[in-house]
């Protein structure tokens, strides 16, 4: 009885604090994840190589920041997945592959839009 009694607490716990950050997009990540997108577009319309390395970069540096949030919000296949598709956007980017660069800038957006909806 006990141990029922103290996983309903974590439960609660943890459906409370998913509820608090998916009130506020800005301390969950989510605006940050969509300004860099953004700007990895308009670098990769301007053909600016090395800003979108940066971006790239950047791109992974928030995901690893901001991991335990997307775990809380996302499930584990959605989350892994994110990462693979950041890992395979900063390759395309190194090989300057556009086509492949917006196949995957497209599959993190819908990955993130999959997590932070509720």
């Amino acid at each position: 009885m006990e141990g029922i009694i103290n996983n309903m607490k974590k439960w609660i716990l943890s459906l409370s604090l998913l509820i608090l950050l998916s009130g506020c997009s800005s301390v969950t990540g989510e605006n940050e994840f969509l300004e860099k997108i953004n700007s990895m577009e308009e670098a990769l319309n301007g053909s600016d190589w090395e800003q979108l390395t940066s971006l790239g970069s950047n791109l992974e540096q928030l995901y690893r920041h901001n991991l335990w949030k997307i775990q809380l919000m996302g499930d584990e296949d959605e989350y892994e997945s994110l990462q693979e598709s950041i890992n395979h956007l900063n390759v395309a980017i190194e090989e300057q592959d556009i086509t492949e660069i917006k196949l995957e800038m497209a599959t993190v957006k819908t990955f993130l839009e999959d997590i932070y909806s509720l």
